[in-house]
């Protein structure tokens, strides 16, 4: 705890970008010292509060920055919002940039300008500070995930109203959505639209299992690991898409699921994106499979603890990882555990399956 605060402190006392990249630089060490498996979720919880402390400073110094440009104050209210891993309060140290922005309605063409170049500003910054761009553009720069309240709910609405892969694609980054910086009402009114909307669109369970599973998990039906053939990481295992990905999509999907077939109270209990806090939603909500539900809390504490220990490097000023262990970590004892994780993960997206081959039944 005392370490959280005078992390948090340096930050507090950054009155620039580039006094910010130096105490980025210097607790990013520091991260990896206290980095320690058999915590990695308080681990975990402080380096993302950090991480929030970090965005919400930068993006009131960009605000500051554009008031000695000349363009003034917010002329309106917004939200400062996360997707992807900092949605769900799990992003690495090298993880990337995924976020967007909730504006209040009474917004002119002013308005409109001002924050287009607040979002430039922001995600320019961002990277200054190392935080890589995403490739998806799910970024506040991209006018498709910047957007009032009323285009937002255009936005979702057409979406939901045709389920193609790509349209679940976003309703699922959407669904990770959580507020770090401005007006967190407009967050919580922007997610009670979401919840509702998706709640009363026939079909959408089984479109988001379809995508849930588009990710498979890296072992064989004969309880083999699938490693990498060829290129630079052949030999190792994609660490990411091939357990931590297919992992935390299943539980995410069984958390909406059962939240939206719920009571409003169990709306309410579904608003947290964070992957443990869905684990533990399920087990208060009375999931049958209680077995499944203490074999993936087992699974993503070791998920994670891999994943945070993972190398990163720095190429054009920016933390990067590649998301792999290389072969020469998977020893036979690191073998040896790692599949029982995907073997868990497996066993998911197992379950998962069944419940696509009954729908399709249904479908009949």
């Amino acid at each position: 705890m005392e370490q959280m605060r005078d992390a948090i402190e340096a930050l507090r006392a950054s009155t620039s970008i580039h006094t910010l990249r130096l105490v980025r630089d210097q607790w990013q060490t520091s991260w990896s010292q206290t980095m320690n498996s058999s915590e990695v979720l308080d681990w975990n919880e402080q380096l993302n509060r950090w991480h929030d402390a970090l965005m919400a400073q930068t993006v009131r110094q960009c605000e500051e920055l554009l008031v000695q440009e000349g363009w003034g104050s917010p002329p309106a209210r917004y939200a400062f919002v996360l997707f992807g891993s900092g949605g769900r309060s799990e992003q690495a140290q090298w993880s990337d940039q995924d976020h967007g922005m909730i504006l209040e309605d009474a917004a002119d063409r002013t308005v409109f300008e001002y924050f287009a170049h607040l979002s430039d500003v922001i995600v320019e910054h961002l990277r200054m500070l190392g935080f890589p761009r995403c490739k998806g553009q799910v970024l506040t720069s991209n006018a498709l995930w910047r957007k009032t309240m009323k285009q937002w709910e255009e936005q979702l609405s057409l979406w939901l109203g045709e389920l193609t892969w790509e349209h679940v694609r976003y309703l699922l980054i959407a669904s990770d959505m959580r507020p770090v910086y401005g007006d967190f009402d407009l967050a919580s009114e922007w997610r009670s639209l979401y919840t509702q909307l998706v709640r009363n669109t026939d079909g959408i369970a089984e479109a988001m299992l379809r995508n849930t599973l588009y990710y498979k998990v890296s072992m064989n039906s004969f309880g083999q690991i699938i490693r990498e053939r060829f290129g630079e990481f052949a030999g190792g295992l994609n660490l990411k898409y091939g357990a931590y990905i297919p992992l935390v999509n299943g539980i995410r999907y069984l958390a909406m699921t059962t939240g939206l077939k719920g009571d409003e109270d169990t709306l309410h209990a579904l608003q947290t994106p964070n992957t443990w806090q869905r684990l533990l939603y399920l087990k208060q909500s009375g999931f049958k499979d209680t077995e499944l539900l203490g074999s993936c809390e087992q699974a993503f504490r070791s998920v994670l603890a891999r994943r945070a220990m993972i190398p990163f490097v720095l190429e054009n000023n920016e933390y990067v990882s590649h998301g792999y262990l290389d072969e020469s970590d998977l020893t036979r004892d690191v073998v040896r555990s790692l599949k029982k994780e995907l073997q868990v993960v497996q066993h998911l997206q197992r379950y998962l399956n069944r419940q696509i081959r009954t729908q399709m039944r249904n479908e009949r």
